[in-house]
């Protein structure tokens, strides 16, 4: 962390002090230490015990908040405007989120119906969140975007119980998939990329840390509180967070609405909050269930909704978005897009430079040929396609696909494999020393020339089953092997 954003962090702190030290003095002031509770709870009054901001679970959230997501939404405007914006829809899914801890501290626990209706707010603005990414994709920063879209599904650990922590540690490690490309492209270049990677990491690792403390199998409830519902209302959890560092107030700009059916992820929220029932309902994937893959709207969190309980929704919103988006191939900028393109086996890329990328986006039972070197290839969202392609300067990365054949005709340093399930890869002589890097796949295959002129391929599988045993306070991991 720089010598700026240090200072930076602890001026944040130091006013979330004045601010208490100037809400005590006020209530001093007024006489009204004690009775002022009732009169803004004057229908629940078992709601006015030791809850509300001042509540030990609170201003460690408040610190934690100050520390990191603070110090995160001002790098953010120094970055670019689309990451500005989207942090700032960050800050207010926090800013909602203290509301609901604090709520916790004066009410029950509500019914799941209830629930649904107080957690709306935050899973609206997670919703917006991955909403702005999707948009994005063409975003020198995308993956900026991406860490934050892919790491805000740990809010829902308000929701998740009897295992709140490791669900954040999942939607961690779903967002770190990208913040390390950030470090890997930045590292040594450009500072503020490399503490807005340390804020946002370091705030998602120590939530983690802050549930342990404080909510150890779910959000806390006061079991001698009020009705939640009535108390949400009512606004008796609005308490004003505490002052932080300058930071550009979230306006009605960046509350976008779109027009396009979205998922509700109050859906998720609903799963999640059945806690240990929410795998009652699941059946051992086979391999033919193995193609069945994550939407890009439903990225957003590891747990989703069981498909089961809205047939009708799944059903109609899939085929709807595929007839809406007509097959793309065009040169924007120095990207070739190929986005939308269904059973064409015919795609080539001929006109190549290497400073240029290809990106290709939803495309199903198609081939694209890529001739040259370029710079970069990302497959994203694919499903029965093949890619053959010649020279890449940086890598190729796959991700949320499936059934893939990729192809390597000259040279590839570096292949990155993430949520991917049925990749064949066929290496050529020159690729044996290509680093391949897999994260959260299965049924990859890596195929190597034979030994002689004329053999058949070598196929090699890849591990994605893996054995840990503690030894000597270390984890020692190994590949599960089959007999």
């Amino acid at each position: 962390m720089s010598l700026e954003a240090s200072i930076q962090s602890l001026i944040s702190r130091l006013e979330t002090v004045t601010s208490r030290l100037e809400d005590v003095e006020k209530k001093v002031a007024a006489g009204a230490s004690h009775s002022s509770l009732p009169a803004s709870s004057s229908n629940t009054p078992a709601s006015s015990g030791s809850g509300g901001s001042d509540h030990p679970s609170v201003r460690a959230y408040d610190d934690l908040v100050s520390q990191y997501v603070h110090q995160y939404v001002e790098l953010s405007a120094k970055i670019a405007p689309e990451v500005k914006q989207q942090a700032e829809l960050f800050q207010k899914a926090i800013e909602s989120q203290r509301k609901m801890i604090i709520l916790a501290t004066q009410a029950k626990k509500p019914s799941d119906a209830d629930l649904q209706a107080i957690i709306k707010p935050t899973s609206d603005l997670m919703q917006e969140i991955t909403s702005l990414r999707d948009k994005q994709r063409t975003s020198k920063f995308f993956n900026n975007l991406s860490t934050v879209s892919e790491g805000v599904g740990a809010l829902g650990w308000v929701v998740v119980s009897p295992t709140p922590g490791p669900h954040v540690g999942d939607m961690r490690g779903g967002s770190e998939f990208y913040s390390n490309r950030i470090l890997k492209d930045f590292k040594d270049k450009d500072q503020t990329q490399v503490d807005w990677v340390k804020a946002y990491n370091g705030f998602l690792k120590e939530l983690q840390t802050y549930i342990k403390n404080f909510h150890t199998t779910g959000l806390t409830w006061n079991a001698n509180g009020g009705d939640a519902k009535t108390l949400a209302q009512s606004g008796a959890s609005s308490a004003p967070a505490p002052a932080k560092a300058p930071t550009p107030a979230p306006s009605a700009t960046t509350t976008t609405s779109t027009s396009a059916p979205k998922p509700d992820i109050t859906n998720v929220f609903s799963a999640i909050s059945k806690g240990t029932d929410v795998t009652s309902s699941l059946k051992k994937v086979t391999d033919d269930m193995k193609t069945k893959n994550r939407k890009p709207e439903e990225r957003s969190s590891v747990v989703t909704a069981d498909s089961s309980k809205k047939p009708a929704v799944e059903k109609s919103e899939g085929p709807a978005k595929a007839v809406s988006k007509p097959p793309k191939l065009a040169l924007e900028g120095n990207k070739w897009v190929v986005e939308y393109q269904k059973n064409n086996r015919e795609i080539k890329i001929a006109e190549t430079e290497t400073r240029q990328t290809v990106y290709i986006y939803k495309c199903e039972g198609s081939t694209i040929q890529i001739v040259g070197k370029i710079n970069t290839i990302i497959v994203d969202d694919c499903k029965k396609t093949a890619v053959v392609f010649e020279n890449v300067i940086s890598g190729i990365e796959i991700v949320n696909s499936t059934a893939l054949e990729v192809q390597v005709i000259g040279k590839v340093p570096s292949i990155a494999v993430d949520k991917t399930s049925g990749l064949q890869l066929f290496l050529s002589k020159e690729t044996l020393d290509s680093e391949i890097i897999t994260s959260k796949s299965s049924d990859v295959n890596v195929l190597i020339p034979g030994k002689k002129e004329g053999d058949d391929p070598i196929e090699l599988p890849l591990p994605y089953q893996f054995k840990t045993l503690i030894k000597n306070d270390t984890l020692v991991t190994n590949t599960v092997e089959h007999v």
